[in-house]
Order: structure tokens, then C-alpha cells, then sequence
């Protein structure tokens, strides 16, 4: 009788213990698209004050340029 009510009692503690980790690790996964969502718009919001200004524009397309070239060149 008491076995039966300290099994039951552990069954009732694990699957309380195994509802409260998922409903923790969804919440997490929220806050992580969240944070990943934030990081996009930031680095959209940066990349876009950067080409608009011609100096920061002309030297990454000469950079870019470059890199090609170099890739091409070592090719052959």
C-alpha cells in the first residue's frame, strides 16, 4: 500500500517536472526568435545607413572587386 502511493506519488512528481522542462524550453525558443529577429533588424538597419554613405559604399565594391579579381586570377 505505501509502494503503491510513493510509485504514484514519484510518476506524479516526474511527469510535473517533464511538463514544467518543455513549457521552459518553448518559452526559450521564443525569446531566441525574438533575439534572432532584433539581430536581423539591427544589422538590415546598419547595412543600410552604410550604402547610403558613398565612402563606405566605394570601398566595399572595391573590396568585393578585388576578391573576385584575386579568385579569378588564382584560378588559372
Amino acid at each position: 500500500m505505501i509502494m503503491k502511493k510513493i510509485k504514484s506519488i514519484s510518476i506524479r512528481l516526474a511527469v510535473n517536472l517533464q511538463t514544467r522542462t518543455l513549457t521552459m524550453g518553448s518559452r526559450q525558443n521564443g525569446a531566441s526568435a525574438l533575439e534572432y529577429i532584433v539581430l536581423a533588424a539591427v544589422l538590415v538597419g546598419i547595412l543600410t545607413i552604410a550604402m547610403t554613405n558613398d565612402t563606405i559604399k566605394t570601398q566595399v565594391s572595391n573590396a568585393f572587386s578585388g576578391l573576385f579579381t584575386d579568385a579569378a586570377t588564382a584560378g588559372n
